[in-house]
């Protein structure tokens, strides 16, 4: 049998073999180009030939589904069969793989294969300070496209799409533009993967309501606490018709632009609805009929470009019995990125009334620095299982930037994989008999195989703390308070009081250490084939590096340690400065755009910024 991935339907192996020359004659019933074009990057091929003379040939089979597709090996030639050209383009992925394990001739096969989920999806955070470059974007649309996922999008708050009638609020190189946001497209299309344009126009309307001209237009202008932190405000009023309007403008300048029939209107974590100017309303009709009412003005916009809208579901799955006055076209997300995220129950009972839904997992690559592998595995299979249970459309799988961003890219190729991978097909056993091979052969191209089990396992630092954290690592959260606490007058005790049970002993400490060194260790064992080896192996070593030194500061806390040894770790940290900065700047740039560069480093500083904070207090109490 050959290896196929994700995992094909049905191969029947056949008596015989088919020998591959130099070139192969492809002959097409029907005009694919992008398909004759993917052939080109790794076949030898001659561009038309008769349907007589033909040793590869695609022919049209109606009965098969729009992305089912059949391949025939016989010892005189090679047929796919495709009703759509993406099953055509997907025969023709499975048959890259089938040549690179054959090398000079195929064993005679039948193949028949179509997906599991109708949409597999990834979505990409471009919003939260990092913008990738637009050749960045086509890696990602490569790497998606080769595990048959066919649905991308590009998240969008604030200023990081090219908006023509808001161009006052555009930074230079910090933004898609709409010209850059077609050539994804064509480029995403190419590859049979639906770009669907995504903006959020609701909630995460920080950016805009921090402007002279909209802040007017927030539910509660100061903001409101939330989480142990005050918090900007984000959230539109949805009684002011000026909200409308500022949406209609905003799906003006992006959805004629969009040849998806999708759009992803987002609408989640309007934090402040209800706490503002709409309180009456909502104590009055209810928080869901009023968060509802926004909703279907909006969709009426939508409409009028001809989209099916797709709207995150943290509000409404709160309130099923108002879930009957959602458009019936209209596709219900159910997000959550934990493991023991409560997928099967929320899905079936969409189900069971006949909601339009997808799951939305998470890569889990945000506030951990190194990915949370066990989570993401977890929470991925899930997802894709209960999705297909309970009869959803597919999945989506989410990569965040919260707090500034710090993780790279490399944190959520073995998520997306895997989500890839188990979309297609919904399989027992997938993480553990398909991803590794898949990662170190195809991804990592490491000729030793360690490359898959090093990234994996630095995803798994986190269990070596105290406790478990929702939606991020402990060390995320000692990290984020220590910034917090900059501001504070007083700010190792601001620190203490939320941190205090996640203070590292020294087995801790010690295991920690060992456990990020070993894995850097392997790093350097591993022989990966790819452009950018280098910058990857840089980049999982700056994230172990920044993980080391949140371990420092919260061993430093240790009330066994002398006060010499707690001034020792705090100059260590204060003292690599330079170095984590530098390096940070240096990596961000290999793959994004400037972006707000700045505002990420800036949690770096405030970091380092609290280790000398805390130094002088260790030295004064003393």
């Amino acid at each position: 049998m050959y290896k196929i991935f994700p995992n094909v339907k049905q191969q029947v192996l056949k008596d015989g073999f088919f020998s591959i020359g130099e070139k192969l004659v492809v002959f097409f019933e029907g005009r694919l180009v992008n398909v004759f074009n993917y052939l080109n990057e790794f076949l030898e091929i001659e561009e038309q030939g008769s349907k007589e003379n033909a040793t590869l040939k695609f022919l049209k089979d109606e009965k098969l589904g729009e992305e089912a597709y059949r391949v025939r090996v016989e010892e005189d030639g090679i047929t796919v069969f495709y009703n759509k050209e993406n099953g055509a383009y997907y025969g023709s992925v499975t048959l890259k793989q089938i040549l690179r394990q054959a090398k000079d001739k195929v064993r005679c096969l039948e193949i028949f294969d179509e997906p599991d989920l109708k949409i597999r999806g990834f979505m990409m955070d471009i919003s939260r300070d990092k913008v990738p470059t637009v050749e960045t974007v086509k890696q990602v649309i490569d790497l998606i496209s080769e595990v048959k996922m066919n649905h991308f999008e590009l998240y969008v708050e604030g200023f990081s799409y090219g908006y023509p009638s808001f161009t006052q609020f555009l930074k230079e190189n910090n933004y898609i533009s709409v010209e850059e946001y077609q050539e994804i497209e064509r480029y995403a299309n190419s590859r049979m993967v639906d770009l669907v344009p995504n903006q959020n126009g609701f909630g995460h309307m920080t950016k805009w309501l921090e402007t002279e001209e909209y802040k007017d237009l927030a539910e509660v202008p100061e903001g409101i606490f939330l989480w142990g932190r005050q918090r900007k405000a984000s959230t539109l009023n949805p009684l002011d018709p000026r909200s409308l309007e500022l949406v209609k403008a905003m799906y003006k300048d992006m959805l004629p632009y969009s040849n998806s029939k999708y759009f992803n209107m987002n609408f989640d974590e309007p934090f402040e609805l209800g706490k503002g100017k709409s309180k009456e309303a909502v104590e009055k009709e209810g928080l869901g009929n009023v968060y509802i009412d926004f909703v279907l003005k909006a969709y009426e916009e939508v409409k009028k470009y001809n989209k099916t809208p797709m709207i995150w579901g943290d509000v409404l799955i709160n309130h099923p019995e108002l879930l009957h006055r959602l458009p019936e076209e209209m596709l219900f997300i159910d997000w959550g990125y934990d493991a023991n995220y409560p997928f099967n129950r929320h899905l079936k009972q969409l189900s069971d009334l006949n909601i339009k839904f997808l799951a939305a997992p998470a890569t889990t690559s945000w506030c951990s620095f190194l990915g949370r592998t066990n989570d993401w595995w977890e929470n991925i299979q899930n997802a894709c299982v209960y999705t297909h249970v309970h009869g959803g459309e597919g999945v989506i799988v989410t990569d965040w930037g919260d707090f500034g961003h710090l993780q790279f890219l490399p944190i959520s190729y073995a998520p997306l994989v895997f989500t890839g991978l188990m979309s297609w097909r919904v399989r027992e056993g997938t993480f553990f008999t398909h991803l590794p091979e898949y990662l170190n052969k195809v991804i990592f191209k490491d000729t030793k195989n360690l490359m898959a089990n090093t990234i994996l396992e630095f995803g798994n630092y986190y269990r070596y703390y105290n406790d478990y954290r929702s939606n991020g690592t402990v060390a995320f959260y000692i990290f984020m308070w220590a910034t917090h606490a900059t501001t504070e007058d007083d700010p190792v005790n601001y620190f203490l009081e939320r941190n205090k049970a996640s203070i590292l002993s020294k087995e801790q400490y010690e295991l920690l250490n060992n456990f990020l060194e070993a894995r850097e260790t392997e790093l350097d064992l591993t022989n990966m084939q790819v452009s950018d080896a280098e910058l990857i192996k840089a980049e999982l070593k700056q994230s172990s590096s920044l993980v080391k030194l949140i371990n420092k500061l919260s061993y430093s806390f240790n009330e066994s340690l002398s006060k010499q040894e707690k001034i020792s770790l705090l100059e260590e940290i204060i003292n690599f400065k330079e170095k984590l900065i530098s390096e940070q700047k240096r990596l961000w740039l290999a793959r994004n755009k400037y972006s707000d560069l700045d505002t990420s480093i800036g949690y770096l500083e405030r970091f380092i910024l609290f280790a000398e904070k805390t130094l002088n207090y260790i030295k004064e109490v003393a």
